[in-house]
C-alpha cells in the first residue's frame, strides 16, 4: 500500500501516528522485551518490508552477497578503551583500535597505547592518516574493492532515499522537538488523553545522593527506586521519566522536586512536564536512531543515508538534516551520543560524503562552539569533538 500510495509520507506517518503510542510510554508499562518485540514486529518489520520491497530477511543476504568488508573500520571507542598510535600517524589524533593494531605493520614499529576518552574512532583504512601501512589486514583495500562498487539496484536506492527521508526527518524533528504538550499536526492524536509525564534531565551541578533524596522526598519513591532513577538519567538516558499521571499531579511533583533540589544547591534540577504521546515519539525516535545505525552497515544504504542527511532543506533558510542535528547538540540530552555514532558511521567512513560534511560542519563550527561554551557537559560528548576528525587532515 505505502509503495503505490501517491503520498508516501503521509502514509508512513499515519502508520507511525497510530502504532507509536500503542507501544512506548502506556499507563501500564511493558517489559522491555515485550517492548522491543511489539517495536519489531509492528514497526520496524513493516518498514523494513517497504524498504527491501520483499521479506527483510531474504533482501539482507542478497546485500550481504554482494558486499565485501569496508576497507574503513570506524570503530567508535569507549570510554577508558585501548587505543595505540604509532610514529608513522599524520599526527597525534591518528590511532587505531587493538584489533586493527594487531594485524597491522605498526605493532613492530614504535607506538605507544593509551585509554581513549570516549567518542573517537579507529582511524584505520584511512590513506590521509598515515604515512605508511595505512590499513590493516582485514581493511587492506584489495579485499575491500568490491565494497566500493556495492552499488544498490535503482529501484531499491530509490525506495531507500524515499523511506530515509521520511524517517531521518522524523528523528530530527523528535530530537529537537521543544513543544511539550503538543506534536506536529500529521501527528496529532484524534483524542488527547489527560496522561504526562514528570521529566527529570541530566545536569552537571547536582550528586547522586542529592538527586537521590530530592527523588524521595518529592515523588514518594523509595531510596532503591530513587537510587535506580539516578543512576539511569546519569550513565545511560540523560532523562527520565519520575512520574505519570495527570498533568495537575505532575505539575505538583515537578514544583517539588525544583524547591527540594534548591535547598541543597543555589540551582534547581532541570524537570520538564512532557505529554505522554511526545514522551511515546521521541522514545521511538532514539531507537529509530539505533535502527539506522544497523542499516547503514550496508554500503550502498549509507550513501543513500548520506545523501538525504545532507540534501539541501526547499526552505533556504533552514539547513539540512544533519545540520539541525548539530545545531541542537548542545540542547540534546544523552540522544546526542546517538547522533554522533550516526555521524561515525555514515558520513565519515566516505571520503566524499567526509568532504561535504566537513563542509557543513565549518559553516555552523562558529556556532557550535559557542553553543558549547553555555553547555555543561563534557567536551568529550559534545559535537565540537568532531573538530579533530575534521581540521587535522592535511
Amino acid at each position: 500500500e505505502w509503495l503505490e500510495a501517491a503520498d508516501c509520507r503521509a502514509e508512513l506517518l499515519q502508520h507511525l501516528k497510530e502504532q507509536v503510542p500503542q507501544i512506548f510510554c502506556l499507563k501500564k508499562e511493558l517489559s522491555p522485551p515485550e517492548e522491543e518485540e511489539l517495536t519489531q514486529r509492528r514497526l520496524l518489520h513493516p518498514l523494513e518490508c517497504f524498504l527491501f520491497g520483499e521479506d527483510p530477511q531474504e533482501g539482507r543476504q542478497k546485500l550481504q552477497q554482494g558486499s565485501a568488508s569496508s576497507q574503513l573500520c570506524g570503530r567508535v571507542f569507549k570510554e577508558g578503551e585501548t587505543v595505540y598510535s604509532c610514529d608513522c600517524a599524520i599526527d597525534p589524533t591518528c590511532v587505531l583500535c587493538m584489533d586493527c593494531f594487531q594485524d597491522s605493520v605498526h605493532k613492530n614499529h614504535r607506538y605507544k597505547m593509551h585509554a581513549s576518552s570516549g567518542g573517537g574512532f579507529c582511524d584505520c583504512g584511512d590513506v590521509e592518516a598515515w604515512k605508511v601501512g595505512p590499513c590493516c589486514s582485514k581493511h587492506d583495500p584489495g579485499a575491500a574493492a568490491a565494497m566500493d562498487e556495492a552499488v544498490l539496484e535503482p529501484e531499491l536506492h530509490e525506495r531507500a532515499k524515499k523511506l530515509f527521508r521520511v524517517l531521518l526527518r522524523y528523528v530530527t524533528d523528535f530530537l529537537v522537538w521543544e513543544e511539550n504538550f503538543e506534536l506536529p499536526a500529521e501527528l496529532q492524536p484524534r483524542v488527547k488523553d489527560n496522561a504526562y509525564y514528570c521529566v527529570l534531565y541530566n545536569d552537571e551541578h547536582h550528586s547522586y545522593d542529592h538527586v537521590i533524596y530530592t527523588l524521595q522526598r518529592s515523588v514518594n519513591c523509595d531510596q532503591a527506586e530513587a537510587q535506580t532513577h539516578t543512576t539511569l538519567i546519569d550513565k545511560e538516558q540523560g532523562r527520565r521519566a519520575v512520574k505519570r499521571g495527570t498533568l495537575r499531579s505532575c505539575q505538583q511533583a515537578k514544583d517539588l522536586i525544583r524547591s527540594n533540589s534548591e535547598h541543597i544547591s543555589l540551582q534547581p534540577l532541570r524537570v520538564e512536564i512532557l505529554h505522554a504521546t511526545v514522551m511515546a515519539h521521541q522514545t521511538f525516535a532514539l531507537r529509530l536512531g539505533s535502527w539506522f545505525q544497523k542499516i547503514i552497515g550496508y554500503s550502498g544504504f549509507r550513501q543513500a543515508f548520506c545523501q538525504v542527511a545532507l540534501e539541501p532543506n526547499a526552505d533556504r533558510d533552514r539547513p539540512c538534516l544533519i545540520s539541525r542535528l548539530m545545531l541542537h547538540d548542545a540542547r540534546m540530552y544523552k540522544a546526542r551520543k546517538i547522533v554522533h555514532e550516526l555521524i561515525f558511521g555514515s558520513m565519515l567512513m566516505d571520503s566524499d560524503f567526509k568532504r561535504l560534511f566537513a563542509i557543513e560542519f565549518t559553516r555552523h563550527y562558529k556556532q557550535l562552539q559557542k553553543d558549547f561554551i553555555s553547555d555543561d557537559h563534557e567536551r568529550s560528548i559534545s559535537i565540537t569533538a568532531l573538530s579533530v576528525q575534521i581540521f587535522t587532515v592535511p
